[in-house]
């Protein structure tokens, strides 16, 4: 093709039905000829396809990717380019992403034995009773009639709602229900306060079916970000390993996996305080990260772009001048992978770039592929990195 832009306007405008019974002729000729085109030329029959798409280019933000290009870190530092930043500028009804995909092909291919995709793990509901429930699949009310609160659950939420206020005195359950969210899924809850929690991959959140006492707390392992419901009467608490965050009302995120060696809060608004046996509380303001090292026992606090640690819940990877080991981590947290590595040196390589979490693993890696550096083999669920 001399012009694949004017081969594009006219493959488009025969699957539409437009073109004379000549033109018809000359452009089958071409889909008969060059692999890939027939099945093209079907695709852009899918309307659904196309939308999707095209409300991907719309959320991407290519500024962050388009500035950090080739940029070098220890010698070794690069960003991604997702191809909808630059089929963005000349889709025509979904053609030019196909060009562009194929294009890229020979610099990178990605081989796979099947599409692997997020959120398809069971999100588990452990009452304080013992009962279980799969969150998937629950939409009737279970009550608790002792704390006098229904736990509702729908369009993945879970709410647990007070059903009677005059009963609060009278509650005197500790016991701790149990969510957990497996790699690959995501949740929201609702508490009976109020405060909303959005829970990441791979997270186990504990919480009482009402507050009692003088404040309220919970358990976390793994992730998740909190819009705590502001009560200066008790405090909000996460306990997490060795410490805790206290807070009145407020929007944070705290990460704590245990393949990860600290604990990040990361303070979006309001102020929080860690809690430490034997230590001072330490406040931290709005654009601050408080990290506490595992292993060693420190604490330290640096001033961070909150939103490279908030973007999970909007859908969205951000990933700032962090290296793949760090970012297939949270890849294989999203997707349920395991990750081996042959070529070792590819655990150093730096990164940034903003890109949605696709419905598939397979866009996620062809954008790291079209770095130059790496290339992936995907069998199942294991993930291997290669040398390029």
């Amino acid at each position: 093709m001399k012009n694949p832009f004017k081969f594009a306007r006219e493959l488009l405008r025969y699957t539409r039905g437009e073109l004379s019974k000549e033109e018809e002729v000359g452009i089958e000729g071409v889909l008969s000829e060059m692999k890939g085109m027939r099945e093209l030329s079907e695709e852009l029959k899918d309307r659904e396809r196309i939308e999707k798409e095209i409300r991907l280019i719309e959320k991407f933000d290519t500024e962050e990717a388009l500035s950090k290009i080739r940029e070098k870190r220890k010698g070794r530092k690069l960003s991604f380019i997702p191809w909808v930043a630059a089929a963005s500028v000349i889709l025509i009804g979904g053609v030019s992403v196909f060009l562009l995909q194929e294009q890229k092909k020979e610099a990178g291919n990605l081989p796979v034995a099947e599409r692997v995709e997020p959120g398809k793990a069971t999100v588990t509901l452990e009452m304080a009773s013992g009962l279980k429930y799969r969150l998937d699949t629950l939409s009737a009310v279970v009550r608790n009639n002792r704390a006098n609160v229904d736990f509702n659950n729908g369009d993945g939420v879970l709410k647990i709602q007070e059903q009677d206020a005059d009963a609060k005195k009278q509650v005197t359950e500790q016991d701790y229900n149990t969510i957990t969210v497996p790699y690959g899924g995501t949740y929201s809850i609702e508490l009976c306060d109020g405060t909303k929690v959005y829970l990441n991959s791979g997270t186990v959140l504990e919480f009482p079916s009402r507050f009692s006492g003088s404040q309220r707390e919970v358990k976390l392992k793994g992730e998740a970000y909190f819009e705590v419901a502001r009560d200066e009467r008790k405090p909000f608490i996460v306990n997490v390993n060795e410490m805790s965050v206290k807070v009145l009302g407020t929007s944070f995120n705290v990460k704590s996996y245990v393949d990860e060696p600290g604990v990040y809060t990361t303070l979006v608004n309001g102020s929080v305080a860690i809690v430490r046996d034997g230590q001072p509380e330490k406040v931290i303001k709005p654009g601050e990260q408080a990290y506490y090292n595992k292993g060693v026992g420190t604490l330290s606090v640096t001033e961070v772009d909150v939103a490279e640690f908030t973007a999970w819940k909007d859908g969205m990877f951000y990933f700032k001048d962090i290296t793949l080991e760090e970012i297939l981590r949270i890849v294989s947290r999203w997707y349920d992978l395991d990750v081996f590595y042959m070529n070792q040196g590819a655990r150093s390589v730096v990164y940034s770039g903003k890109l949605p979490m696709y419905s598939s693993v397979e866009d996620v890696l062809r954008k790291f592929e079209l770095s130059g550096e790496v290339r992936f083999e995907l069998k199942g669920r294991t993930l291997t990195v290669l040398d390029k």
